[in-house]
């Protein structure tokens, strides 16, 4: 055991790996094995100042030396277990460093990748992540300039660097930077929709982004900006013009799908936004299900809320509208169908053998005797959490709680 505060890396010693070294919060640690265990002396700071907060570490160019980054930008110089020297290298956190055969790189809050000597006398070259260093050729777009940089690695004359917006990037040594993979930040992606025309995507998370994917080959994304607070679900318009997205807090939005900026929003809820539809045919309605056990319907023509679906005792999971724009099928967490006629919300009673007869301008409910059989014979009513059918209603796939998607005939007896 090292520390009562959270241990951030673990570096075995290269030339020696019976030692190694873990640092944390205000933790320096060396250690090296004895029988069967490990015997750890903290690392003497000396006169040369007080225990900062070490966020990486790597061994140097001997055995006996290790060197450290600290919350303040600051890189710490070890011999054995003694602190003898400190080097300013970047404005915050250093939160990344590799050691090479004839010096340093490192990377920081800041958003630079420095190179260095192999003494830490000398800063040899800095990069900044930003946009107007990006390579004429790279696929993507940064989210921001000066990302913060939680890891880096080189060789073959290019460092790799992964940023805590999620991207992964090359920088050359000459100065070029070529943007490899992006993807979204911390916390759950949920939302996904795709264009109705395009080869296109939009994607919501937790990290409070929307973003747009090209879905050819390339696969990078295209445009992206930030959200108030997370997102939970996304829709486009049937025409392709419009994207609305549900958000964490109960507020939802509709933005121009080319430009991102805002068209109008709403919140008349406390809970997360669960799924959100545009009618078919012009988009007339649109439809908000949130885990308030409720569902709204706006006219996007006036701005105006038009309709409340009331009469669910859990949270909506899935919503789907007939052909027509008339009428709308809910899915809840208490794993009821419920169906209400649009655009007021009045409750329906519907035959189950009726519901098979109603043409649906989607399908990604999971109950109702069209498609019994996506449920395993044994399982519990949570296992099956998506469904979609495909536009000829031939194919049903599905999604589950032990990570599988599986393809049904439809309908699914």
């Amino acid at each position: 055991r090292g520390s009562k505060d959270k241990i951030f890396v673990v570096k075995i010693n290269p030339y020696m790996p019976d030692k190694l070294i873990t640092v944390g919060i205000k933790h320096m640690k060396f250690w090296r094995r004895a029988g069967g265990g490990l015997i750890g002396r903290k690392g003497c700071i000396g006169a040369l100042g007080r225990t900062d907060t070490m966020m990486c570490a790597v061994y140097g160019w001997t055995e006996e030396m290790a060197f450290s980054g600290t919350s303040t930008g600051d890189v710490c110089i070890w011999r054995d277990v003694f602190l003898i020297k400190t080097v300013k290298a970047h404005d915050g956190p250093v939160f990344s460093m590799h050691a090479l055969e004839k010096g340093f790189v490192t990377g920081g809050k800041d958003g630079v990748v420095a190179l260095w000597d192999d003494t830490f006398e000398r800063c040899l070259k800095t990069y900044a992540i930003k946009r107007a260093a990006l390579a004429p050729g790279s696929k993507g777009l940064l989210l921001e300039d000066n990302p913060s940089i939680r890891a880096i690695s080189l060789g073959h004359g290019h460092i790799l660097v992964g940023t805590k917006n999620g991207e992964i990037l090359e920088v050359d040594k000459s100065g070029p930077i070529t943007l490899l993979v992006q993807g979204h930040m911390e916390g759950e992606v949920w939302g996904l929709a795709t264009h109705p025309h395009l080869p296109i995507c939009a994607t919501v998370s937790d990290d409070k982004t929307l973003r747009i994917w090209d879905l050819s080959p390339s696969h990078c994304m295209l445009a992206v900006r930030k959200l108030k607070k997370g997102g939970r679900c996304c829709c486009f318009s049937p025409d392709g013009k419009a994207l609305a997205v549900g958000l964490n807090d109960g507020s939802f939005l509709i933005v121009n799908a080319d430009t991102l900026e805002d068209l109008v929003s709403f919140q008349h809820r406390k809970d997360v936004i669960s799924e959100i539809r545009f009618s078919p045919g012009a988009g007339k309605y649109l439809a908000v299900a949130s885990c308030d056990n409720f569902v709204d319907i706006y006219n996007v023509m006036s701005s105006k809320r038009v309709g409340i679906c009331k009469g669910a005792s859990s949270y909506i999971t899935h919503m789907d509208w007939d052909i027509r724009g008339k009428l709308l099928q809910v899915n809840t967490g208490a794993k009821e169908q419920l169906f209400f006629e649009a655009p007021r919300g009045k409750k329906q009673t519907i035959p189950s053998l009726e519901v098979e007869k109603i043409g649906w301008a989607s399908w990604t409910s999971v109950l109702g005797s069209c498609c019994e059989g996506i449920w395993p014979i044994i399982g519990e009513v949570t296992d099956v959490t998506a469904s979609c059918l495909t536009s000829d209603s031939k194919v049903l796939a599905t999604g589950d709680d032990f990570g599988f998607v599986k393809l049904f005939r439809y309908p699914a007896k």
